[in-house]
């Protein structure tokens, strides 16, 4: 594993994450995160983009992963964050807690960690699940534009509960 690890982290890599003011450990925390949020490859950079703008703004990264990840033993089949899992005291609430969790909430593949490291620079600061349910997301650089596309993916989401029924 030792010897993996200083392959990975070659002298490009570590001069990455020293340029974004954080520990090979915290890239792959975050690297984690974004893991979870998305299977979308083209999306990896964007993601990790929105939340070093989140970190660099001292805002709460707010990512339901983490979340998810409290919560697995005792919901396992979790589909949702509800409001009572976003109350839970823990260190990984993340939700509660401003900055990264302890430690990652899986193990992130290496393409994952790069997209971290060549994170997209913009003045992203959410995103939201489409509501065409494709597993990509809008971005959004205000509040009130986040609150729109949520909006739009919760109206979606409830016809698609309904519909199911």
């Amino acid at each position: 594993f030792k010897r993996e690890y200083d392959k990975f982290w070659n002298e490009g890599r570590l001069a990455k994450a020293k340029s974004m003011k954080m520990t090979p450990s915290q890239v792959v925390t975050l690297a984690s995160i974004v893991a979870e949020e998305t299977n979308s490859p083209g999306e990896w950079p964007k993601i990790a983009g929105v939340y070093i703008n989140r970190i660099k703004k001292g805002m709460p990264l707010q990512a339901c992963p983490t979340v998810k990840y409290i919560w697995i033993e005792k919901e396992p089949d979790m589909t949702r964050i509800l409001n009572r899992h976003l109350k839970v005291d823990s260190p990984y609430n993340t939700y509660l807690r401003k900055g990264l969790p302890p430690g990652p909430i899986t193990v992130p593949p290496p393409a994952i960690v790069d997209a971290v490291l060549n994170y997209e620079k913009s003045d992203y600061l959410y995103f939201c699940a489409k509501p065409e349910f494709d597993g990509t997301h809008n971005f959004a650089k205000s509040y009130s534009q986040h609150q729109r596309h949520s909006a739009a993916y919760n109206k979606a989401y409830k016809e698609w509960l309904k519909n199911r029924k």
